[in-house]
């Protein structure tokens, strides 16, 4: 219920982020009503989710958190990769993960090299793959693996 709630109060902001999708005002979200969870909540929810337990200092500070939390997830659901700006393919071969500068070879013949540190194993033999230039980097995703990492091509 308390995620229904965070949600419901997300959709709330859109109307306010949508004037500019690309940058949202973050100026405008502080210079309108102050924000307050409670208002996006009935009564019975309030209580239920442990909120009025807080003092009105926990409390203001949840609001601004959550205000700025909702500015963050637009920004992440607008950093969606368009049709034209997207990679799909396979990895030719085994795929086993990543371990800080792993080459990828792709079956469109392009090779992609890690360049964010991170580790992760994951077997797959032959796993789709999208390739997407988000905030300025292109950034991989495999099938089956949670994460993403940053790849520059190098063919």
């Amino acid at each position: 219920m308390y995620m229904k709630s965070l949600l419901c109060i997300a959709i709330v902001f859109m109307p306010i982020f949508c004037q500019n999708p690309t940058k949202p005002d973050r100026q405008k979200i502080k210079s309108t009503s102050p924000f307050m969870l409670q208002q996006y909540m009935t009564q019975s929810e309030f209580q239920a989710s442990g909120l009025s337990k807080l003092s009105p200092e926990e409390l203001e500070s949840l609001n601004t958190w959550f205000s700025s939390f909702a500015v963050k997830l637009y920004t992440q659901l607008n950093t969606t990769p368009t049709s034209g700006s997207v990679i799909e393919s396979r990895i030719d071969g085994d795929f086993s993960g990543w371990d800080g500068d792993t080459i990828f070879k792709l079956d469109n013949g392009q090779i992609w090299q890690q360049e964010s540190y991170a580790y992760t194993y994951h077997y797959a033999y032959h796993p789709k793959i999208l390739i997407y230039k988000s905030e300025g980097s292109y950034k991989m995703k495999v099938d089956g693996v949670d994460s993403t990492i940053t790849v520059k091509r190098l063919k």
